[in-house]
């Protein structure tokens, strides 16, 4: 009954999506907003480690009852977890002005709650609770207050000390109906109440694997406690187990029908996001950033729905309305990272490169040292890295160790440490599999694709996409599903599969059309002039190739620019216009210069090298190819280096240069690589073509390969054989 009830919630939310979209693109909107109140914990006087949990317990029971009626906007128990680890404060019960001023820098907070509390006798169970109402603007103490009660009566302590802030606060008193709310959101005894306090301290801290125990036997304790099982989803989602995840935040949303209003909605909408139901997330999420606009965390949690639902313009316009709101909110570095996310899902690196700067300096300025961090591994600098995977793997965080070798991976790929970045992409891959995370896992398959791709062994690459794919697929991402089919296509164009690849970038280009990726629209235009310009169409493939080169340089790639411009660099030999291809060759050596990509650079300095240095460029590519085992540069190298040898005017270099291309294409059609294999046969053809002692041998050789390149479909390769036949 409970799952038909939360189905109706949903689908009332959905009617929602009309008016928030008009809140947030409306430039007259205001938001007025509440009063903030950050109820940090208190300190427990006794000194006994097996009472530290009231600490938690209480900031939270009284962060519920201060937030019931929906007059104050309390901050998030997470957001403040974590800034009592970035600034490290004093202890609680003696907030000076300067750390009220950081504390308020840091979570935008008007008023902050903190004290103490001690055991008055283990025999007779009493408890005071000594609280204190701070302005974290003015440093100035504006209520102190002291309960008393015992272990048995707990919340009716915690009760009276919300209802006396209440009163100073000037906030009406919780009514009978809210107060019941209350009572059903909170553990139904002590011993539950410790247990889930417990699980939730250790999650604030990124220990899920303590979280876990914790909340599991508190669930073992009373298996109604709808937030217990919530906070077991984020701990099993945190430790990389997504099947257990799903079905305990599906437990959390059948028990929440009795909670407040915020509350029910947090547990769907977690629900939801673990079931990667994004429709459904967004929905509720835009509604409870209707109902309080001026709670940003809301706003955050709508932006990151939209960026995993491939909604980026939308997750740009939740960002314009976050930022609308009144300082400090509206500042909140938080913000800067979700712009960086959607931008960057959008292939504007500008943007996203910017953004996250903000993001970082902000962070620094505020001393919140954990959001630098984080805005810093986006950007996958390395120390940080290493710090991030040794904290997540102490943790025993499972989904964050796959993440930091994941990144590690992609640091070793640039450098060209291929069978290194192998082993670390499928090490990740293995944890995601294990734990059930089906979008690690589809992102995972399509790096290792990569990685194949570039190792030659295209049987290997292929399967990965296809695994990609397939999961994308099943989860209706299409956005990864253009990105697998990018790939796939790279590889049908490596195997000389024209038409099969023609299919897969147009589609690709189809999707990415539709839902706004920048970027990888360009990938699939880049592809796609590569398979034009095989068919012998030059025109359209210069055509499609300046498209993505245009794209490319709006969002600011320079690597995929520079790959373009090589590719139209041969283009534009084909029609005889040296000029300009001289100065595309120019144009993606003065971008690879910019950037470290060896690999990249290495096929430049092939093309752009006078007569003077091209053995030199050549045997940088060579070393670079030995070195990552990258089979399309060992194979463009080898190539290259017997065109410098034949023209060398040595009769016995010209020979085995001879020798070398006629192996070369047998080696590239047994590795896969059909059309870089016709282009071997094409030079061969001209070698012996040019070479008096050959007798006719490198006519029949041209007149073969044109027949065949004609009956596969490339007409380039055609065109140039009976070029070459004329000469």
């Amino acid at each position: 009954m409970a799952v038909t009830v939360t189905l109706v919630v949903v689908s009332g939310l959905m009617s929602l999506r009309l008016k928030q979209s008009e809140i947030l693109n409306s430039p007259t909107a205001v938001v007025s907003p509440r009063r903030s109140v950050a109820v940090l914990g208190f300190r427990n006087l006794s000194g006994d480690s097996g009472d530290a949990w009231l600490s938690t317990a209480f900031a939270d029971w009284l962060a519920t009852e201060l937030s019931e009626g929906d007059q104050l906007r309390t901050v998030a128990a997470e957001n403040i977890a974590r800034m009592k680890l970035e600034l490290q404060l004093p202890e609680l019960d003696s907030l000076g002005p300067d750390s009220l001023s950081r504390i308020r820098k840091d979570l935008g907070s008007d008023l902050v709650v903190a004290g103490s509390y001690a055991m008055l006798g283990k025999e007779s169970g009493q408890i005071r609770l000594d609280v204190r109402l701070l302005d974290a603007r003015t440093g100035e103490t504006l209520f102190a207050t002291s309960e008393t009660g015992t272990e048995a009566n707990l919340f009716s302590l915690v009760s009276s000390a919300g209802e006396n802030l209440r009163g100073k606060l000037g906030v009406r008193k919780v009514t009978q109906a809210e107060a019941v709310e209350v009572a059903l959101a909170l553990p139904s005894n002590a011993e539950i109440a410790r247990l889930y306090a417990e699980g939730l301290a250790n999650l604030r801290v990124f220990n899920a694997l303590q979280a876990q125990s914790s909340l599991t036997r508190a669930i073992v304790a009373d298996p109604n406690f709808a937030l217990a099982h919530s906070a077991l989803a984020t701990a099993w989602a945190q430790l990389g187990y997504g099947q257990n995840a799903v079905k305990e935040a599906k437990k959390s949303v059948e028990l929440s029908t009795n909670l407040p209003r915020a509350e029910r909605l947090l547990v769907e909408g977690r629900y939801r996001e673990l079931s990667l139901e994004w429709d459904k997330a967004i929905a509720i999420y835009q509604a409870l950033f209707q109902f309080f606009p001026d709670n940003p965390d809301y706003g955050l949690q709508l932006a990151h729905a939209q960026i995993k639902a491939a909604q980026w313009h939308e997750a740009l316009a939740t960002v314009a309305a976050l930022r609308a709101l009144p300082a400090p909110m509206g500042s909140d570095p938080r913000i800067d990272m979700a712009e960086g996310d959607a931008a960057r899902s959008l292939g504007d690196m500008k943007r996203a490169e910017a953004a996250m700067g903000a993001a970082a300096e902000k962070s620094r300025a505020s001393g919140a040292l954990l959001l630098l961090a984080k805005a810093r591994l986006a950007n996958e600098v390395e120390s940080a890295v290493k710090e991030a995977a040794e904290l997540y793997d102490a943790a025993h965080d499972r989904k964050g160790v796959a993440d930091a070798a994941t990144i590690e991976a992609i640091t070793l790929e640039a450098t060209g440490d291929y069978q290194s970045a192998l082993r670390k992409y499928k090490e990740s891959l293995a944890i995601l599999d294990e734990t059930g995370d089906e979008p690690g896992a589809a992102n995972e398959n399509d790096n290792l694709g990569d990685i194949y791709l570039y190792l030659g062994d295209l049987s290997a690459a292929s399967k990965s996409y296809e695994n990609a794919l397939a999961i994308y697929e099943k989860m209706k991402d299409e956005d990864g599903i253009a990105l697998a089919k990018i790939g796939l296509g790279d590889v049908a164009l490596a195997q000389g599969k024209h038409a099969e690849g023609r299919q897969l970038y147009e589609r690709a280009l189809e999707i990415c059309r539709r839902i706004g990726d920048r970027g990888r629209e360009a990938s699939a235009l880049y592809g796609l002039g590569q398979i034009l310009g095989m068919e012998g169409d030059v025109g359209q493939a210069l055509q499609s190739e300046a498209h993505a080169k245009s794209i490319f340089r709006e969002v600011g790639d320079r690597v995929p620019q520079a790959q373009v411009a090589l590719t139209q660099a041969n283009l534009l030999l084909e029609q005889g216009n040296k000029e300009d291809a001289g100065a595309a060759v120019r144009e993606a050596t003065e971008l690879l210069s910019k950037v470290n990509d060896p690999r990249d650079r290495a096929f430049a300095e092939m093309e752009a090298s006078n007569s003077q240095e091209a053995t030199k460029a050549v045997a940088r590519a060579r070393e670079f190819a030995d070195r990552s085992r990258d089979k399309a540069l060992e194979i463009a190298s080898r190539l290259e280096l017997a065109r410098i040898d034949a023209a060398a005017g040595d009769l016995s270099r010209r020979r085995a240069a001879i020798k070398t291309v006629r192996a070369l294409a047998q080696e590239a059609k047994s590795a896969g690589y059909q059309y870089a294999s016709l282009q071997a046969r094409l030079t061969l053809g001209k070698l012996l073509e040019s070479d008096p002692l050959m007798n006719g041998t490198g006519r029949a050789e041209l007149t073969s390969l044109r027949k065949e390149a004609a009956a596969a479909g490339f007409a380039l390769i055609a065109d140039r054989a009976v070029a070459a036949e004329r000469r």
